[in-house]
């Protein structure tokens, strides 16, 4: 009998794919935590009076430290969900998905889009920086389950793809 022999580097180029996939999943559940968040925050929190008006930092400043507690949350996640976001990139760039690259750089972009229109409501409370941030975070989640479902370790001679 004879074994079938992987060819070099295939167990870890599948290594690399499965990080990406987890990493994309983290950041899809953290997105809707966030989500979730939000709404909350849109419907029950008020943003600190002292912060309108101020720069898009100083106002995230403000958010996490004067703001309610769904606020702040609402803001360190997002700002925690930017760093998944690279991290996403990065992996697909290791495991050379060109398809997850670009999906994952969309899903970066629309984050600091949500970000900034986050710190854009907390500054002046426009509803279209909540329907920013409301909008960003669909395309940002799309583009994370679409990244799941590309992101398939391939299978090449001597492995074995399963479905199951």
């Amino acid at each position: 009998m004879t074994a079938a022999v992987k060819p070099a580097g295939a167990s870890s180029m599948a290594g690399k794919v499965q990080g990406l996939r987890i990493t994309t999943l983290a950041g899809l559940v953290m997105l809707l935590l966030e989500y979730e968040l939000g709404i909350w925050t849109n419907l029950y929190a008020q943003p600190p009076a002292s912060d309108h008006g101020k720069a898009t930092f100083a106002a995230f400043g403000g958010a996490v430290a004067h703001g309610p507690v769904g606020l702040a949350l609402h803001a360190l996640l997002g700002t925690l969900l930017i760093v998944t976001a690279v991290s996403v990139v990065v992996r697909a760039a290791l495991a050379r998905r060109a398809a997850s690259i670009v999906i994952g750089c969309v899903a970066l972009l629309a984050i600091l889009a949500a970000w900034f229109s986050g710190a854009k409501f907390v500054s002046d409370g426009a509803s279209g920086a909540s329907f920013g941030m409301a909008l960003a975070t669909g395309v940002a989640i799309l583009g994370y389950v679409i990244i799941l479902f590309i992101a398939i370790p391939r299978s090449g001679p001597g492995t074995v793809r399963s479905r199951a």
